[in-house]
Order: structure tokens, then C-alpha cells, then sequence
């Protein structure tokens, strides 16, 4: 009987043991509007990888788009995030996919001078000398190169950490490269290469060469508390690697995940799911590993929330987004109270897909934008944000509209030399001179947008302007390729006899001094400078005739008495006969203390850095923070600003496509924000 006990109790210990995993999901609970959508990942801990031997087969660098973080020998190198070329390490290097590492979901990486990548934003160490596979003491959450004492000091150093992708998603590679690595106060050199594989989270490192043997030298993966690591055959803390050129491929266990109930679900297989529940619903997600049997699981609710019939955003309020995968069928984008900010159903040649920040944002009522035309007040900025090919990417957009804001705009439309927008419902005539432009690329109004613009009117196949006599509201379909800005306007009524080259303004001795340039056909213009502290309220400060000899010759006055704080400035044209026309807004600080955030260039910013340009009241010390649509901080610097214009340098070569936000943070005064998109 005892070897029986024996026995159950034995089989009890192993049937223990497959009940280890641990199942988290990201996010762990959602609170969606009927209709909208929510992204789950799940995740499961611990996970093993088995590491075989493949051919050394790097990728050469000079064949693709590298960003490099440090060449000495070509005075190449990009701040670090701490410590040295000796001793350093670069943080928040965005990954252009996420990434599965030891069970965990990342989206970022640091890189150490010493040989190691660690997975995650940062890590607590910068140095790694003499570490043995698997060691508590940091770095953790690593992938080990060739960790070592390694240096990048040196006029004459010839060593170079680079990183580039290559291919496309699903299938893209994510590759840092090591090479001619010099050791510290030791000879010899090496070329190491670690490549992180999309879909599979699949690592290798290629190693092509290291002929230092007098430092012990790591290589290998770490878990994130230093318990489990799979590490390279005789590479673990040993000073002499032979075998090379060879490589290492770590493949992780394939957890199977399964989900249920399937209501609402786009698939009950696999660690992402995207669910779209018409009701509240709680999901059970179980995991299994199938190399060991552990299971394990875990359940997400999953709050539906009514959806509302207002359309989002208030008169003079902030813009409102919302950011969240779009369904094949289509797609209602909501605020937080699940009020409506536009439709977007995937169609056309290229049907859009993944991840779309839908924004709107309401003006205290229509204005003019530069000098030739009047916009609702009601604007949107729609963007998707994840590959595939969001420039080409096809949709039919519905955008919304209260006949109130069409009315604010016919009462501007004849001194702004346009046509009015419908004043309801049987308005035909009013619905053809309706025209929706849309500004490619990227900006924040149709002055600053990256790419050209394109008009839509109801001559253009498969646009719809429909009044829907339910909801009170107008419901504008257009089909589009790629995406950005859109804004209501109407045809012109005629040709302006005056037209603005410039209008702009700049600062000296206390004082604001406004240019501009028109040219004229007109016999006679009056132009009116206007000025105003809250950018709604304007007063005429100067006025001036001139006639068309003269109206055509540049302009230069003087506002020798601005008001405290931001003075907004903005020209009034007043033709012969009685058509009026208003510039672009100039923006001028007049304070003895604090800063404002004047510009940020260029934007869209490529694989250059981008420059704010900055008017402070005094000399002062602002923090600097560039943060991602989550809240996320991917950099943060402090810079000294002295009295007047400032212009400060982003370190912007390292951010992955997207939106970010920049903030400037002082101790006497309100945060400043301006938005940067890195193409």
C-alpha cells in the first residue's frame, strides 16, 4: 500500500508542477463604448529557450538605413542616456515591433557600450564584467552579445554600434550591430550581431569574430530577475570563444493560447485577440505550454459602455482622440463619454488596418486660416500609426457636423469673398458649394501641413453629404488615400483683389514689430493691424490706406506698447470694394518672466533633429519632455534658456514613427506642449 500512496502522491507532485505558469493580460480590464474595439495581449511566465548552432550570416550594415549610436573614428555618436563611451548606456530605443521576450511584451530596448542589449526603457547598471550565466546581480532582461569591458574612447577607436530594420511586417528583423569592438586595456577585437525577429521573437547573435583572450566574455539571454538564462556553448564568462565565424539562434517556447467565450472575439487563438463585445464580458484565456505541460490562466473583463448621440468635442476646447484598431466592418471613434468623432470603414484598393488616432477639435467658431479661405469651426486630424503602409492606406471617412457651425460660417463666408454652406437640409444649392479639403501629410492647421491638399465636392465620385434629420446632424462619407487634416469650406464667390505674400513679426528692444507683403490689383486697400491677448478679441491698433503703387511695396509698423504676455497679431485687407481678408495669426511674447514654445522644426521630422524654437521673459532652466500618446516619457533633458529667442535641439533620431508630445516643465509656471510626428 505504501508504494501505491507512493506512487498517487508522486503523480500528484507532477501534476503540480504543470500548473506554473503564470497568465497576465495587457491590459488586465477595458471599458469600451458599444461597438468600439479593445486590443488584448496575454502574456506567460516562465518561458525556456533552446539554443542551436546556425551559419554566422550577419546583415552588412552599408545595405540598409542604419541609425548609429557611436563611431569615434568619425566623431559619430548620440548622447548617451547615462555614464560614458566607457562605461554607458542609451535608453528608450524604440523597437519598430513589440516584442516577446521571456514571456513579456516589449517595446523598447537599451544598449549598453559593454556588449548587452537589455529589453525594456532602461536598466540599473551599465557595466556587466564577469557575469556568469544565470546571476541575480544586473543587467537583467538582457540579451548578452558579447557582454565584456568594452570601449569607445579613443580618437583612433574604430568601433561602431549601430542599429537599422529590415523587411516588413509581419515578418521585419530588428538588427544591432557590434563592430570592431575594442577591449579595455586589452588587445584584440571582435564583430558581434544580435537580430530580434517579428511574429517569432526569435533572437540570434552572430558572432564573425573575437580574438581577445585575456577578458572572461558572456553571451546569451537573461530573464528579468537573473534566475534563468540559456547562454552560447563555451561563452559563458570564458575568456577564449572558439568556433567562430558561427551563430546562436534562441527560440522561445510556443505557449498556446486559447480564449473564451468566443462572443465577440476575432479569434479564440493565439496571445492577441481583438474584442468587440455587445455586452459586458468577462474572458478566460488559458495558456499551455506543450514542450513541459505547464497550463495556466487568467480572465479579463471586458466593460461595455452605452454609446452616446453628441458629437465629441466643445467649442474652444482641446483636440479629442481616440486611438484604437479599426474593424474590417467599420468603425464608430468615440470620446471617453462614447461620444462621436467620426466613422472610418476600411475600403478601396488598400484597405486601411491596425492602430488609427482620430482626432477632432472645435474652434470658438469658423476662422480664416492664412489668407484664402474660411474652415468650419469643427476640424479633424485622422492618422493611422502602424505599418502597413499608412501612406497608401483606403478608407471611406464619415465626418460629422451641426448645422449651427455651417451657420457661424455663412455669416463670415461673403467678407472672406466665399459661398455659403447649406442653411439646411433642402439646401441644394448650399450643399454644392460645400468642399471638404484634405491636407496630406502631416500638421496641426493648413498652414503647417507637411503635403499637399486636395478638395472634395459633390462632383467627386463617392462623396455623400447626406443630413441625417435623427441625430440633427450633417454626416459628410468621403473615400480617401492616406490620411491627415480635414476641414469644411466653400467656393470661392470670386477672384480677391488683394492677395498676402507674408504677414510675420518679430521682437527687439521690448518692442513688436509687424511686416508683411501684398500684392494688389485693387486702385485702393486699407490695411488694419489687429492685436489680441486671448487669440478670440481682437482691437484695431494701426490702421493705413495705400494705394496700388504702394499697396504692392512692403509694410514694416511698430508696437512700441504690446500688452503683458502673448500678443496675438493678425492683418486686416479691406479691398475698394468692401471685400475683407484676414492674415495668418503672428504670435510675440511680452513678459519679464516664464517661456512659451513658439515652434517646433521640422515637422514631420525624418532622421534629422528637430529644433524648438523658444521666447523666454528671463533667463531660466526648463525640463524637457518627450512623451508618446500613452503617457509614456521616451526623453527628458534640462537646458539652460537665456531672456529672449531660444532654439534647442531634440535628440529625435531615435524615435520609431509616431506622434509624441513635447512638454516644458519650469517650477514658476504652467507646462508648455507642442506636438512632434517622426516620420
Amino acid at each position: 500500500m505504501k508504494i501505491i500512496y507512493l506512487a498517487i502522491a508522486f503523480a500528484c507532485t507532477v501534476n503540480c508542477c504543470f500548473s506554473q505558469l503564470t497568465v497576465t493580460t495587457n491590459p488586465s480590464g477595458a471599458s469600451v463604448c458599444a461597438g468600439n474595439s479593445v486590443t488584448i495581449t496575454a502574456s506567460a511566465v516562465p518561458v525556456s529557450y533552446t539554443a542551436s548552432v546556425i551559419a554566422n550570416n550577419p546583415y552588412d550594415p552599408f545595405n540598409f538605413s542604419t541609425t548609429v549610436l557611436v563611431d569615434q573614428l568619425n566623431s559619430i555618436f548620440e548622447p548617451l542616456s547615462t555614464g560614458n563611451l566607457d562605461d554607458g548606456r542609451w535608453d528608450n530605443i524604440t523597437l519598430p515591433f513589440s516584442f516577446r521576450f521571456f514571456g513579456n511584451v516589449f517595446n523598447s530596448v537599451n544598449i549598453s557600450t559593454n556588449g548587452w542589449v537589455g529589453l525594456g526603457s532602461t536598466n540599473t547598471t551599465t557595466t556587466g564584467l564577469g557575469v556568469t550565466l544565470p546571476n541575480a546581480a544586473a543587467p537583467n532582461n538582457v540579451i548578452h552579445a558579447i557582454t565584456s569591458d568594452l570601449t569607445f574612447t579613443g580618437a583612433s577607436n574604430p568601433a561602431v554600434i549601430q542599429y537599422f530594420e529590415v523587411g516588413v511586417s509581419p515578418n521585419r528583423k530588428f538588427v544591432i550591430d557590434y563592430s570592431n569592438l575594442t577591449f579595455f586595456s586589452a588587445s584584440g577585437t571582435a564583430n558581434v550581431q544580435i537580430i530580434l525577429y517579428e511574429t517569432t521573437n526569435v533572437i540570434e547573435i552572430h558572432t564573425a569574430n573575437s580574438s581577445n583572450t585575456s577578458l572572461p566574455k558572456a553571451q546569451g539571454i537573461e530573464n528579468s530577475n537573473g534566475t534563468v538564462a540559456t547562454v552560447s556553448s563555451g561563452r559563458n564568462n570564458t575568456t577564449n570563444w572558439t568556433g567562430m565565424p558561427n551563430a546562436y539562434r534562441f527560440t522561445p517556447d510556443n505557449i498556446n493560447f486559447t480564449w473564451s467565450p468566443a462572443t465577440g472575439l476575432n479569434t479564440t487563438t493565439g496571445p492577441t485577440v481583438i474584442a468587440t463585445p455587445a455586452s459586458t464580458t468577462t474572458y478566460t484565456v488559458n495558456a499551455l505550454n506543450p514542450s513541459n505541460g505547464q497550463t495556466g490562466s487568467t480572465t479579463v473583463t471586458v466593460t461595455v459602455n452605452a454609446a452616446s448621440y453628441v458629437l465629441a468635442g466643445t467649442a474652444g476646447g482641446p483636440q479629442i482622440c481616440q486611438n484604437i484598431t479599426v474593424s474590417p466592418s467599420g468603425t464608430n471613434y468615440r470620446d471617453g463619454n462614447c461620444n462621436l468623432i467620426a466613422n472610418i470603414t476600411p475600403a478601396g484598393a488598400a484597405p486601411v488596418s491596425n492602430s488609427i488616432n482620430t482626432c477632432v477639435q472645435v474652434d470658438t467658431g469658423a476662422n480664416k486660416k492664412g489668407t484664402t479661405s474660411l474652415y468650419v469651426a469643427r476640424k479633424y486630424d485622422i492618422e493611422p500609426l502602424l505599418n502597413p503602409y499608412p501612406a497608401t492606406s483606403t478608407a471611406n471617412v464619415t465626418l460629422y457636423y451641426l448645422q449651427s457651425e455651417f451657420n457661424n460660417f455663412n455669416t463670415k463666408a461673403s467678407d472672406s469673398n466665399q459661398k455659403a454652406l447649406p442653411t439646411g437640409p433642402a439646401d441644394a444649392t448650399g450643399i454644392s458649394n460645400l468642399v471638404l479639403r484634405q491636407f496630406h501629410g502631416t500638421g496641426t492647421n493648413p498652414l503647417n501641413y507637411s503635403g499637399p491638399s486636395e478638395d472634395f465636392t459633390t462632383a467627386t465620385s463617392g462623396f455623400i453629404v447626406i443630413w441625417n434629420a435623427t441625430r440633427s446632424w450633417w454626416e459628410i462619407t468621403v473615400p480617401v488615400t492616406a490620411f491627415s487634416g480635414f476641414y469644411i469650406t466653400s467656393k470661392p464667390l470670386g477672384t480677391l483683389a488683394t492677395s498676402l505674400e507674408y504677414f510675420k513679426g518679430t521682437r527687439a528692444d521690448n518692442k513688436n514689430i509687424l511686416s508683411w507683403k501684398a500684392n494688389c490689383t485693387a486702385a485702393q486697400v486699407t490695411f488694419e493691424i489687429e492685436r489680441s491677448i486671448d487669440a478670440v478679441h481682437y482691437t484695431v491698433i494701426t490702421s493705413l490706406q495705400a494705394n496700388q503703387a504702394r499697396c504692392s511695396q512692403p509694410f514694416e509698423i511698430v508696437d512700441n506698447n504690446p500688452s503683458a504676455g502673448v500678443n496675438y497679431y493678425r492683418l486686416k485687407t479691406i479691398d475698394a470694394d468692401g471685400k475683407i481678408t484676414y492674415s495668418n495669426i503672428v504670435t510675440l511674447l511680452n513678459k519679464t518672466t516664464g517661456f512659451e514654445i513658439l515652434s517646433i522644426s521640422p515637422n514631420p521630422v525624418a532622421n534629422e533633429k528637430a529644433v524648438l524654437k523658444i521666447n523666454t521673459g528671463e533667463k531660466c532652466q526648463v525640463n524637457f519632455v518627450i512623451s508618446d500618446f500613452t503617457g509614456r516619457i521616451i526623453q527628458n533633458n534640462t537646458v539652460q534658456l537665456i531672456a529672449g529667442i531660444n532654439q534647442v535641439s531634440l535628440n529625435t533620431k531615435l524615435l520609431a514613427p509616431g506622434i509624441y508630445m513635447v512638454t516644458g516643465y519650469t517650477n514658476a509656471e504652467k507646462p508648455k506642449t507642442i506636438r512632434l510626428v517622426k516620420q
